[in-house]
């Protein structure tokens, strides 16, 4: 079997998670090396990958990140962080035409 589930482990990460939603639950996927969060359902179980190599309180604080019912905060945070972005390649375009005007004289 590819999939183990953890029922337990060193810092009680799976119960903790379960505590977010408790649906929810933790597996190590053997063939990928991998933790991933599961949710019960009939069907198709996957939920999201574990990007840690460990499963620790890092793991609890992405699933309560990427939670479906926090999609609009995370949005927000693209959207933030794109205009960031565009402001800060805007700054740039400036002040590179500036200094090669100045150059220029």
């Amino acid at each position: 079997m590819i999939l183990k589930e953890i029922k337990s482990d060193l810092f009680n990460i799976s119960n903790r998670i379960k505590a977010i939603d408790k649906k929810y639950f933790v597996v190590f996927n053997r063939k990928k090396q991998k933790f991933e969060v599961h949710y019960r359902r009939n069907k198709n179980t996957y939920e999201l990958t574990v990007p840690y190599d460990a499963l620790d309180a890092r793991a609890v604080e992405f699933v309560r990140k990427t939670r479906v019912q926090n999609k609009q905060k995370i949005f927000d945070e693209i959207e933030k962080s794109n205009a960031e972005f565009e402001r800060k390649k805007t700054k740039d375009i400036i002040e590179n035409v500036n200094r090669r005007i100045y150059e220029s004289k």
